[in-house]
């Protein structure tokens, strides 16, 4: 009678889904189909990794007599991420479902600053993408030793002159040789998919990504992966990629294998102390310092000089100069600033009457851009942020083009303060330069756009600390500098100067 009543609820089940994709996909029977077995899929695929959770979590109770790990499974493939939980092995579902939504509105809330600028298609599942020609691996080893959080592999090598992909795979040595983290270049379609296999099913594809593609056939390439507790962390040639949440267990991992067009594979396996590992093309640039000493005014009929490259002005049309017109220092040739950008300020530079000025464009079709004023220059441990800037443009905003939600934060004391965040006319217009400047005053970061004053940030730590700049995101950079922002003669105020405020200098 039981075997009946589950094979009827199993019918059931099968019923509904199948209604559901029909639903879904307009009644398209080929989509509809396509979109029923991706979700049986995802589903068998998060039944194993359950499976695989219970396993550990039996083994840690026989030696433990108390679980300490939980996972919530029917979570582990909601969006592009899935979250570990902290709980009481006696803890009900119902707690658990609780605590869950907890962790993941905060992993959320820092997945806003840190990543997810780059995103690409990668919805269409190709089970053919995750096999080779050639069975043998071309780099195994079998030693990689037990993982815990701290461990980081580099592996490098170079990209076959005819490379259609190439994968990193870490694998247990179990009978269906399943798969913990896949990463899996693929350059026709210039993305890099992350995945898991359990019990020969893949799991759904991640390719969002906080850098662009920037692997190159016949070029080297050096692919970091640092283990947490949390997550793994992943770069490429120095610079960091993008975070791969923990779907089974890591501690299990025994082999470490690359196959696809890649050649002269090497592993180097050690324990860090920070993330990443920089390379000599993403070490930190020197940030020009127009700093002169005794320069604490100027008159009140000197203009502020914006002298940016006239080709980046204007896209839609040629732009000629004329005897008023500020000259380009720069050729017509210059790229500007790479991203993401790391900028170096000495010690202690930052303070109260001197500002901070970047000069760029909007890209044409810009999504949002963050800039860190922090101390240090790693990924993890996470560095204390003086002030996060993060302008995110959406078609949603209501009002003209350039209007954006504006977020504020900063991180210190181990998690981020209060966000605070307004719809502002930011005067960032796609494809347009702007200069922005963030100013010192006597108790906030105040943030200017084309000389207009936009918003501000009440301190939270002393910006005496910061030592680094960080730009990500929809711009490119010309410049970045550090300045002072003299008083005016004749006028009791300072050239950067928050109007809605009293005159305080």
């Amino acid at each position: 009678m039981t075997a009946i009543i589950l094979l009827v609820c199993r019918s059931v089940r099968e019923l509904l889904d199948l209604s559901d994709a029909l639903w879904q996909n307009a009644f398209n029977i080929e989509r509809s189909l396509t979109y029923y077995h991706t979700k049986r899929r995802l589903e068998l695929f998060r039944f194993h990794c359950r499976e695989f959770w219970l396993r550990q979590s039996k083994t840690n109770a026989k030696n433990m007599h108390r679980r300490r790990d939980v996972v919530d499974f029917a979570a582990i493939e909601a969006g592009a991420e899935c979250n570990q939980m902290i709980g009481n092995f006696n803890d009900t579902a119902e707690e658990l479902h609780l605590r869950f939504q907890e962790s993941e509105r905060q992993h959320l809330r820092q997945l806003d600053y840190l990543a997810d600028i780059e995103v690409v298609d990668g919805s269409e599942f190709n089970a053919s993408f995750y096999e080779y020609s050639d069975a043998l691996p071309k780099y195994s080893n079998e030693q990689i030793g037990k993982l815990s959080e701290g461990v980081s592999f580099t592996i490098t090598g170079s990209i076959a002159i005819n490379c259609e992909r190439f994968s990193i795979n870490f694998v247990y040595a179990n009978e269906t040789r399943d798969v913990a983290l896949h990463i899996n270049p693929r350059l026709p379609q210039n993305y890099i998919v992350r995945n898991s296999k359990v019990a020969d099913i893949w799991g759904s594809e991640e390719v969002s990504s906080a850098l662009p593609f920037l692997l190159r056939r016949g070029d080297k390439f050096a692919i970091q992966v640092l283990i947490t507790d949390a997550c793994y962390m992943i770069s490429v040639n120095g610079n960091h990629f993008a975070e791969y949440a923990h779907r089974i267990p890591y501690g299990a991992v025994q082999l470490l294998e690359v196959k696809g067009d890649v050649e002269n594979v090497e592993m180097q396996r050690i324990v860090v102390e920070n993330y990443p590992q920089r390379l000599p093309e993403s070490q930190a640039k020197k940030i020009e310092l127009h700093i002169v000493e005794g320069l604490d005014e100027i008159d009140a009929n000197v203009e502020e000089a914006i002298n940016i490259p006239h080709e980046w002005c204007l896209i839609s049309a040629p732009v000629t100069h004329t005897d008023s017109s500020p000259k380009s220092t720069h050729s017509t040739t210059d790229a500007g600033l790479t991203l993401p950008y790391y900028g170096a300020l000495p010690a202690n530079s930052l303070f109260e009457g001197r500002c901070l000025k970047i000069e760029g464009r909007v890209r044409l079709l810009p999504h949002s851009f963050y800039i860190n004023l922090q101390q240090g220059r790693d990924i993890w441990p996470h560095p204390v942020i003086a002030f996060h800037l993060n302008p995110r443009f959406s078609k949603a905003s209501s009002g003209a083009i350039g209007k954006a939600v504006v977020c504020r934060n900063a991180w210190y004391n181990g998690s981020w303060a209060v966000e605070e965040r307004s719809e502002l006319d930011t005067n960032f217009r796609p494809g347009r330069t702007f200069s922005l400047a963030i100013v010192c005053a006597k108790e906030s970061f105040e943030v200017y756009v084309n000389k207009q004053f936009i918003t501000e940030f009440k301190y939270k730590v002393s910006p005496e600390i910061v030592d680094t700049v960080y730009i990500q995101g929809d711009v490119k950079l010309w410049n970045v500098t550090l300045e002072h922002n003299p008083k005016v003669k004749g006028k009791n105020m300072r050239i950067y100067h928050n109007p809605m405020m009293d005159d305080e200098y």
